[in-house]
């Protein structure tokens, strides 16, 4: 297994007014992350709408991500499904494009025990020929991946690393203590503010959904993690604060979290020209002009 590390946006995927799938406008997308300096991308995650879209979105998506990036950096892909059956069939069509990792999360919808849990990576794991990266996304799946878990699973080798979008730092370090040979394994977080101290207790990489508007800020943060310049990762740290509170401005107007989310990372991308539309899928609402003169209010101030 080969261990990934460093700052792997998780791309949103930009839709057309009808709905459909924009191509042209990923593939900006994608170019804007590589000219940032970024070590991977991650598509078919939650910032990219995959449990909206139906297998032929999907399938659109990595085809034009897994094109533009044309093996430049890895790409991992999500197979977001709420049972163990469901995921294995995203698995076998992901297997068709050349992805580096998979990123699974628990089942969802049932509330299943921790030995059902780990039966459910074990059973995915042995129908994929790629890396399982397993994703800890407790506010969308409804309960966490437990640290118990997740360490059997990680000395079994069943998984190849996690994606912990808990929010939960002493619970992730406990498990870099405690899950032995570490040798292979991606152990990455998936939060934006906050991205410097995960790196510092061991993190090897990040994957920040506001990196879709300022990935150059994580990269800048994990250049100086790695030179040990704390000063300019306090600096950076600083700027992907501001950058992170634009994510909560559509809920003062009425939306949900994930459209308020998804509506202001789509507003930034539309202004800078790099998408066309922020259309969201349904049924999540649109985001209101207020909200996003607002956002970019935010992102003007810090001269982004």
């Amino acid at each position: 297994m080969t261990a990934f590390k460093g700052i792997i946006p998780p791309l949103c995927t930009p839709l057309a007014a009808d709905g459909s799938v924009d191509r042209s406008s990923l593939e900006r997308l994608v170019r804007r992350q590589l000219d940032a300096g970024v070590h991977g991308v991650f598509a078919l995650g939650s910032s990219g709408e995959a449990i909206y879209l139906n297998d032929a979105a999907r399938r659109q998506v990595l085809e034009v991500v897994v094109g533009s990036v044309a093996g430049a950096v890895p790409v991992f892909a999500g197979a977001v499904d709420g049972s163990t059956a469901r995921v294995i069939e995203q698995v076998r069509w992901i297997s068709d494009f050349p992805v580096d990792a998979i990123v699974v999360t628990a089942p969802f919808y049932a509330n299943v025990s921790d030995a059902e849990t780990i039966t459910h990576f074990a059973t995915v794991a042995a129908a994929s020929r790629f890396p399982i990266i397993a994703y800890d996304i407790p506010g969308n799946v409804g309960r966490r991946l437990s640290a118990d878990v997740t360490i059997e699973l990680l000395r079994a080798n069943v998984i190849a690393g996690l994606k912990d979008t808990s929010g939960d730092i002493a619970g992730f370090f406990r498990i870099l203590r405690e899950m032995g040979d570490r040798s292979g394994k991606s152990m990455i977080c998936g939060t934006d503010k906050g991205a410097g101290d995960w790196l510092e207790g061991g993190a090897d990489g990040v994957v920040p959904g506001i990196g879709n508007v300022c990935s150059d800020l994580f990269v800048g943060l994990y250049d100086a993690h790695l030179r040990g310049d704390k000063a300019e990762m306090q600096r950076r740290a600083e700027h992907i604060a501001v950058v992170s509170s634009i994510l909560n401005v559509g809920q003062k107007y009425g939306l949900g979290l994930h459209a308020s989310q998804l509506g202001a990372l789509k507003t930034v991308l539309r202004n800078a020209g790099t998408i066309a539309t922020t259309t969201v899928s349904l049924p999540l609402a649109p985001y209101p002009e207020a909200a996003a003169r607002e956002v970019l209010a935010i992102m003007a101030g810090i001269g982004l």
